[in-house]
Formats: C-alpha cells, sequence, structure tokens
C-alpha cells in the first residue's frame, strides 16, 4: 500500500514535555511511521498509509487534545508536484493510441483507437465543458475546444480530432510545468516568514512566535538564526546577511546601538536586539504583504487585456458562425469546408496566452525587484517608470545626503552643559526625525539621566515642543522659536553649510546644535543617468538656501525650492506637475514623516524603509529597502524591460492568432496547425515572461 507524506501544524505549541509526550503518542499510531515533532517549528509529519490518511488526522486531533487542549491540529499547505502523474500517463496512453489509429490500415480499428485517443486525452476539458453548460458559462478554452472537436468528428475528420485535443493536453502540461516553476520563483518570498523568536525574559530565554513580540522586547539571534522583529543591537556583535531583504550580497558588520532589520540573518555571534516595533509592521512582513498585494494596483496594459479579452473570445466565436453560414448560401459552397475553418477560428480564439503572460509578465518584475530590496506596491508603477518621466522631485536630507548630520558644535547659552543636554536629549529621544537620531547617535549621554516629557507636539518643517520637569521646551529652527515669542540675541557667525537647531526653556534662549551634512556617494552618478534619460530633477528641501544651495551646487540640477514646509512641498510639486503635464510623469524620492503629503500627491512617491517612518512608507508607492539611490536607475531598467517584455507578448500572442485566423479562412491551416499556434503561442509567451526573472 503507498504511503503519503503528511504535515501538520500544531498552533499554539509552547510546552517542550507535551510536544514530547505528542510525538510518542502519535508514533504508536500502527498506520504511522517516522514520526517526527519539531518543537521549533511546531510541525509533526510521518508517513501514513494512503488510506488512513484522514484516520491519522483525527487521532492526532484526539491525542493532542488530551495533552494541550488548547493546541489547535492544522494541516500544513502543500507545494503541488510540478507534473501529475495521472495525467501524464493518459497523455502517453492517448499518444500511443493515436499512433496506433494512424498506423493501422483498417479504418474501422483506426476511428475506435482515435476516439479512445481524443477522450482520455480530453476527458478533464469535456467534462468541464458539460459543467459549465449547465451554468450556462460559455467562451472559455473549455467550450471552444470542444464544439472545435466535435465539430471535426462530425466532419469524420477523426485524426485531426484527436491530434487537436491530444495537442491540446502536451500544451496544457508543459504550460503547467512553466507556471510552477515561476510560482516557486515568486512565492520563496514567503519562505522569509520567520517561524519563531528566542524571547528573552529575565535571565531565560523562550520561543515564542514572532507576533507575539512587542516593542521593548529582547530577543536573542543566535549564528545563523534570522532576526525575527526591526530593531536595536543592545549587546553582542556579528556579521549579518542582509541578501534576503535588501538584496546585497556584502555582509554587514553591526554592535550596539545599530539598527537591524527582520530577516537579516546573523553569521557570527550572538546578538541581543531591542524589539522597536510590532512583527506586522516589521520590513521583512511589509515585504511579503506588499508582493502579495501587489495584484491589486493593475497597470493600465493589465486592465486592457481583461477588457479586449472579454470582447476577443465573444467576437471570434461570433465570425466563427458567420463563416459557417455564409459562404455556403452566398456563394454556394459545401458546409462541411466552411464548418472546418469556422472550427479554426474557435480554437485560435482562446485569449489564453495574453491573459496569463501579461500579468506574469507584471508579477515576476515585482518578485525580482523584491529580491533586490525594490519593493513595488502595483503593477501600474511599472508602466509609469516605464514610460516618460518628466521630472524626479528629491528631498534633501536623509534622501541625497546620507542623513546622519554629523554634530559639529554644541553651545549652550547661560546654562550648564549638563543641564542643556539633559532637555535636548529628553525631548529628541521621543523623535523619529533624521536630525534627532543625529544628535542622540553622537552626543555622550552616559551621565545624563533623562526626563519625562509630557505633552510632546512635533511641528513638521519647523521643530518640536515638550515640558519637561515642569519647563515648556522648544527646539526647531530659529523662526520657530522666534514665531513662540523667544528672543535670540545672541549673536555668533554661522556658516552655510551647517544646520543650525535653536533651543529655548520657558521661553528663553539657551543654547544651539550646529550640525553639518554630506552627499550620498552615487547621488551625482544617479542624477547624471536620469538626466540621460530625459528627465528634470528638482531638490525640494526645509532647509536655508544658502545650506541647501551649498551643498548641491555640483550637481546637476534643474532647479532648488528651500525653507519649504510639508505643504509647501505639495504646492511645488502640484504646479511642476501642471507645467510638465506634456513632458511626463512627475516622481518624488523622499523619507520621513514630512514627505508623505507629497509623496501621495506625486504619480510615483519612492520612500526609503531603513530611515523612514511607517506613515512614509504606508504613503510611497515604491519603496527602497537601503539608501542607495542607483537603485531607481535598476528601477527603471527593469520597468522598461518589463514592458518590452509585455508588449512583445501582445505582438507575438496577437500576431501568430491573426495569422492562422487569415490562414485558416484561405484553407491553408488545418485544426492541429491551429492548436499548435493556440498552444505554441501560449507557451512562448509565458517562457518570455520568465525572462523577467533572469534579468
Amino acid at each position: 500500500m503507498s504511503k503519503v507524506n503528511v504535515e501538520l501544524i500544531l498552533e499554539n505549541l509552547s510546552c517542550a514535555n507535551c510536544a514530547q509526550k505528542i510525538e510518542e503518542k502519535v508514533a504508536k499510531l500502527s498506520f504511522a511511521e517516522d514520526v517526527s515533532l519539531n518543537f521549533v517549528t511546531k510541525k509533526l509529519s510521518a508517513k501514513v498509509d494512503q488510506n488512513y490518511h484522514e484516520i491519522f488526522i483525527e487521532s492526532v486531533k484526539k491525542i493532542v487534545n488530551e495533552i494541550e487542549p488548547e493546541v489547535r491540529v492544522l494541516v500544513a499547505p502543500k507545494e503541488k508536484s510540478i507534473l501529475n502523474i495521472g495525467d501524464i500517463s493518459a497523455l502517453v496512453i492517448s499518444s500511443i493510441f493515436f499512433g496506433i489509429g494512424v498506423l493501422t490500415k483498417r479504418e474501422n480499428f483506426a476511428l475506435i483507437f482515435f476516439i479512445l485517443s481524443y477522450f482520455l486525452s480530453g476527458k478533464s476539458v469535456i467534462l468541464n465543458f458539460f459543467k459549465n453548460l449547465r451554468k450556462f458559462q460559455v467562451f472559455d478554452e473549455n467550450f471552444l475546444m470542444t464544439v472545435a472537436t466535435l465539430s471535426a468528428i462530425l466532419l469524420k475528420e477523426y485524426p485531426e480530432a484527436a491530434s487537436v485535443m491530444l495537442l491540446y493536453k502536451i500544451g496544457q502540461i508543459l504550460e503547467d510545468v512553466a507556471l510552477n516553476k515561476s510560482r516557486k520563483t515568486i512565492q520563496a518570498l514567503k519562505h522569509l516568514e520567520i517561524e519563531y523568536a528566542n524571547l528573552k525574559i529575565g535571565n531565560s530565554i523562550r520561543k515564542v512566535n514572532p507576533k507575539d513580540i512587542v516593542p521593548y522586547d529582547i530577543v536573542v539571534v543566535k549564528p545563523g538564526e534570522r532576526v525575527p522583529v526591526d530593531g536595536i543591537v543592545v549587546s553582542g556583535k556579528s556579521f549579518l546577511d542582509t541578501s534576503a531583504i535588501t538584496g546585497e550580497s556584502k555582509l554587514f558588520a553591526v554592535q550596539p546601538n545599530d539598527k537591524v532589520l527582520a530577516g537579516s540573518v546573523v553569521v557570527d555571534g550572538f546578538l541581543e536586539v531591542k524589539a522597536q516595533s510590532f512583527y506586522k509592521d516589521s520590513a521583512l512582513h511589509r515585504i511579503v504583504e506588499i508582493v502579495e498585494n501587489a495584484s491589486v494596483n493593475k497597470s493600465k496594459t493589465e486592465k486592457f487585456i481583461t477588457r479586449f479579452a472579454k470582447v476577443y473570445t465573444p467576437s471570434v466565436v461570433i465570425i466563427a458562425i458567420i463563416l459557417a453560414i455564409l459562404p455556403p448560401l452566398l456563394f454556394d459552397q459545401p458546409f462541411s469546408l466552411w464548418i472546418y475553418r469556422a472550427a479554426i477560428f474557435l480554437i485560435i480564439s482562446c485569449p489564453c496566452s495574453l491573459v496569463i503572460s501579461v500579468p506574469l509578465s507584471y508579477f515576476a518584475s515585482i518578485s525580482k525587484l523584491s529580491s533586490k530590496g525594490i519593493l513595488v506596491k502595483g503593477s501600474q508603477y511599472i508602466d509609469i517608470l516605464a514610460s516618460k518621466i518628466g521630472s524626479f522631485l528629491f528631498d534633501k536630507t536623509g534622501t541625497i545626503t546620507n542623513g546622519t548630520l554629523s554634530v559639529e558644535k554644541i553651545v549652550p547659552v547661560e546654562i550648564s552643559q549638563q543641564e542643556f543636554l539633559k532637555i535636548l536629549i529628553s525631548i529628541e529621544s521621543l523623535s523619529n526625525h533624521p536630525i534627532a537620531k543625529s544628535i542622540l547617535s553622537q552626543v555622550e549621554q552616559k551621565d545624563i539621566s533623562l526626563s519625562s516629557v509630557q505633552e510632546l507636539k512635533e511641528h513638521p518643517g519647523r521643530g518640536i515642543e515638550g515640558i519637561v520637569e515642569g519647563k515648556k521646551v522648544l527646539i526647531g529652527t530659529k523662526e520657530f522659536l522666534q514665531e513662540n515669542g523667544v528672543k535670540i540675541e545672541y549673536s555668533f557667525e554661522k556658516s552655510p553649510e551647517f544646520l543650525y537647531i535653536y533651543v529655548s526653556c520657558e521661553g528663553k534662549f539657551c543654547g544651539y546644535v550646529a550640525l553639518k551634512d554630506s552627499l550620498k556617494d552615487d547621488v551625482k552618478k544617479v542624477f547624471n543617468r536620469l538626466k540621460s534619460l530625459g528627465s528634470k530633477i528638482y531638490i525640494l528641501t526645509g532647509d536655508k538656501k544658502e545650506a541647501a544651495e551649498k551643498i548641491v551646487k555640483d550637481l546637476p540640477i534643474d532647479g532648488i525650492y528651500s525653507e519649504l514646509l510639508p505643504e509647501e512641498k505639495v504646492r511645488i510639486a502640484e504646479k511642476i506637475k501642471l507645467e510638465n503635464k506634456e513632458l511626463g510623469y512627475v516622481v518624488y524620492v523622499g523619507d520621513g514623516t514630512n514627505d508623505s503629503p507629497v509623496l501621495s500627491v506625486c504619480d510615483v512617491g519612492i520612500s526609503f524603509v531603513k530611515n523612514s517612518s511607517y506613515l512614509a512608507t504606508l504613503a510611497a508607492d515604491i519603496v527602497l529597502l537601503d539608501e542607495k539611490l542607483y537603485k531607481i536607475v535598476d528601477l527603471i531598467k527593469d520597468s522598461r524591460f518589463t514592458r518590452k517584455i509585455v508588449i512583445q507578448n501582445i505582438v507575438l500572442s496577437l500576431g501568430i492568432k491573426f495569422a492562422v485566423m487569415f490562414l485558416g479562412i484561405l484553407g491553408v491551416a488545418n485544426l492541429w496547425e491551429a492548436v499548435v499556434a493556440d498552444t505554441g503561442a501560449m507557451l512562448l509567451a509565458v517562457l518570455n515572461s520568465l525572462r523577467v526573472l533572469k534579468r
């Protein structure tokens, strides 16, 4: 008796001792072999006689319920085999019958073998035809193939009817092989999901579901394991492999205070990581979520193909009916001749090659880009980036600059250094702004005790305020403090390359911090490449005009807009969109909460996950998983290649179909040539789509 592998998930299993008892009891079942329960993955696997499959599942449920009533037994989803043995066997036997029919010289025997071959290879097609007919569902491939081949049988074209169904079945199997391979590549992202986390509780470590981790929990990550949630390293040093997340094969060294992304693999050493978010908000989960949901935002081409398919098949069927009736009536020609030619139309009228290959090309592209650390939320954005881009708008801080500002000066005024740093760090430690992060990462904090902050309020583009030890503290631009009644009479020499952050306490100016930013290494090269594509480049920033112009003076840009608030960035973006209406689309690249409104306004918004807020990531249409700007160039290249593949598939599919239709009318093409053309066009289009994954 044949045995099958059965895999069950024991959801909520958290007791190792109970897991051992469950494994021992299940192993005693007479019809189960090689029983194994992996406590870490909660997966129970066994080999079971095929006839006992359902009995085994019910027995396991009973055993689990006796030992751990709260544990649920779920059937693990099985991956489909690329080749179905039953289909292959039917195809081989059908081919043998067809061969005998061709070789035999006795007409009656040949007829029997052709009919056997026809029904054996076309069984599923014919059954689906009758099932759908009862529901009045027509114009699918089952309807078209069955009507066309039955027409051939009525015309006593038995070899052609059998060969058409046989070739169609071969095409189906080859198509399934190609599609299954593509699905395995595309769905590989699903395997990035993390099955457990080592939660540190006091001095003990407990394996838990990553979804149970909450911010500020400490998790331990051992060599070879993946970081379960986004967080900050609090202890340990190691090299990290982030290739599954960012697409970069280079290893990165991390140490305490470094940020790590969920899904990164610890190569050596042990790390203790403080969770910064829930698992559902982690970069890893967002990768899978974005790719899975990408099919919602369809491209114009996909929408067109969907509409076209609805019209194309009925239209060709109507033409086939006219072709079968009118020429015999008008020109006194035999009905058998034109019914045969109409059957060719029916076979070639299936739009499968278009309906399958076009969405597959886009989905393959989205999958491929995700492996490079580029998350695209829908194929419509691939279409836009493959088209003419009139303008690129770039935020400055953290987008074209490194974002990690170096603290050049800390100057308290009429207040001690210790007190100044205390109020500064107490407020900035609660902000996600890049400036706050830069100050915190570089200011010595070991001798400073933080105070609690009440009534914290951020003013995008201006600053932040809060109550520290009962005193109102303002931190931000000079204008922000002055708007709130703070007089700044302290004079000092200012440098245009520095960014100045002013601090006041209880309405009194008490000091400033001078910071300096630097451009990313690849920004000039990327800008030159974008300019070569015919796009204009603008910089939008909230920085002072002098500072902004100084840092971008050597870049090939078409304009710079400085001292902008978030709502002013939106107005500028809308103005540029209006001016560039005939020149192409407008793309905005930025990070941070301040950029969320303008990200939503432009045709395409691109954001960085590594240093952007969750809000900005949601507002963006495309998310880059690291800070390298050259990925924008890669994104455009891949988008254009995808569109090229889509156009090739459309031209190939329609070209073959229309050519066969024309040859069919002239009487040059026959039924088996029509089915070879139809299934061949589909197979070629699918294989062509998979070139996107190989790029």
